[in-house]
């Protein structure tokens, strides 16, 4: 049934914009002032469970423990008057990063201009013991702002805080799990992941950006497989193709810490997203982890860049379909 028409906190609904697994979600706009948002409501079949119930207001939780510019803001929530759960997030306007992908693969500069504020944004996040375990290219969102691009993170449906609770999971493309089950989309699932390790940490989330990083750069992700079970194997077993094969385009020294960032063993990747950022960016010898003298691009003061990207930035920010959410 339709909410169009009907009011949510402050706010009138619009029109239904996007449906998961676990909940739909709604633009909405305040009937004063003008705001849009997006009211993200869980499905009527789960509003009496009250585990799902609480694990639906863990992820408006944990959006707000982090409060990062790089992750989707929420606003509000609550429940309607026949006892429907609901949040009331930012309205967000551009395409998804599965979008952009979609189009071609992404140059080297604008995929770690992109990269680079996701892992600020998770950084942030593993700041506060929370891990986010679904991260895809459909829960990364795109922005043009100031003829920037912004990133935005999606989506924390099955993100886990070191307090032990684990959110449900709110995408429909996601394995649907609860404690101690696998968590996540196969495509993208680090090999602990895969096995079923009831111990993932922060590690787990930077596996999957590395995946992430080598489906744009080189338009596929490191593993195919024609079923969920041989993708596992090969997640856990099969060592990663080199993103050189194929995006002979890209920088050794990204080459290397995607290749670093995609190792088996947790202990073989970088320590934190702050270390993979910066050796996405140069900052860092990619392999011994160790900094290197930062260097300042010429015209640029006060910003950083590893040589092989001291290029013309041309971050695409055009083409952003509008008023689209997921």
């Amino acid at each position: 049934m339709s909410l169009a028409g009907q009011t949510i906190g402050n706010y009138k609904v619009v029109q239904q914009i996007g449906e998961g697994g676990m909940g739909v979600v709604y633009l909405a706009e305040h009937p004063v002032i003008g705001r849009k948002v997006a009211i993200k409501l869980l499905h009527t079949s789960f509003a009496k469970d009250s585990e799902t119930v609480a694990r639906f207001f863990n992820e408006a939780r944990a959006i707000h423990l982090i409060a990062h510019p790089n992750i989707v803001e929420i606003l509000d929530f609550g429940q309607t008057t026949d006892g429907q759960p609901y949040f009331i997030m930012e309205y967000l306007s551009g395409e998804s990063l599965a979008e952009r992908i979609a189009r071609g693969p992404v140059p080297p500069v604008e995929g770690v201009t992109i990269v680079s504020q996701i892992c600020d944004a998770l950084q942030a996040a593993h700041d506060k013991k929370i891990v986010h375990r679904d991260l895809k290219p459909h829960n990364v969102y795109l922005l043009a702002h100031g003829g920037r691009q912004i990133v935005k993170i999606l989506d924390f449906g099955v993100a886990k805080m070191s307090t032990g609770w684990d959110a449900a999971q709110s995408g429909g493309q996601s394995v649907k799990t609860r404690t101690g089950s696998l968590m996540g989309t196969p495509l993208y699932m680090s090999p602990e992941q895969c096995r079923g390790s009831g111990k993932l940490d922060h590690r787990t989330d930077i596996y999957s950006l590395a995946v992430i990083l080598f489906e744009m750069l080189s338009g596929r992700p490191p593993f195919v497989a024609e079923g969920v079970g041989e993708l596992f194997a090969m997640h856990m077993l099969e060592p990663a193709p080199s993103l050189a094969e194929f995006a002979p385009g890209a920088p050794p020294h990204i080459v290397h810490a995607v290749g670093r960032a995609l190792s088996k063993n947790l202990e073989d990747r970088y320590p934190n997203m702050q270390t993979f950022r910066d050796a996405l960016n140069g900052v860092i010898d990619p392999g011994a982890g160790e900094v290197r003298p930062r260097r300042t691009v010429a015209g640029v003061g006060g910003q950083h860049a590893a040589p092989a990207l001291r290029v013309r930035q041309t971050v695409n920010t055009g083409g952003l379909p509008p008023e689209q959410t997921t």
